[in-house]
């Protein structure tokens, strides 16, 4: 790997690093779990009634972490679990939930728009672009590693 590929690589990954953390710091501010703030971020822009695996997937949690963070929400009165016509578990929030939904996850995906908005015209698309683009060469690669056996 030459100078100037590694660097941009420790800078991507710096960048990486620190928008974990800002949302990390976002979630505490709001008084929420990151798991539980991402799960009521899925909740909002999935809908009410969505199945359990779907906020896995938009959430990027695994399914166990999500099912753990559900209950705990279940139990703080935010979500309401059902089982419909056999299809998996589906989320409800609460009157509760709808209402911590708007004070503490609606005013992050607002300022997440007012960041895109301030761009130029052309660089918010270039950035998603540009991140396709890489997540796509690294998931080639990263499928071809040499994974050890497991045990």
């Amino acid at each position: 790997m030459d100078a100037r590929t590694a660097h941009a690589n420790r800078e991507y990954n710096n960048l990486y690093r620190l928008g974990n953390e800002l949302y990390h710091n976002v979630a505490v501010r709001m008084g929420l779990s990151d798991s539980a703030f991402d799960i009521l971020y899925a909740l909002d822009g999935l809908g009410d009634g969505c199945l359990q695996k779907d906020v896995c997937t938009a959430s990027g949690l695994s399914k166990q972490t999500v099912n753990t963070s559900v209950h705990k929400l279940e139990q703080a009165g935010y979500v309401e679990l059902r089982v419909e016509h056999g299809r998996g578990t589906h989320l409800h929030l609460t009157e509760a939930g709808r209402a911590l939904v708007a004070e503490r996850i609606r005013p992050v995906a607002g300022a997440e728009e007012a960041a895109f908005a301030a761009m130029a015209p052309g660089e918010c698309e270039e950035l998603l672009r540009l991140t396709r683009v890489y997540l796509e060469h690294l998931r080639g690669l990263v499928d071809a590693l040499p994974y050890p056996e497991r045990g």
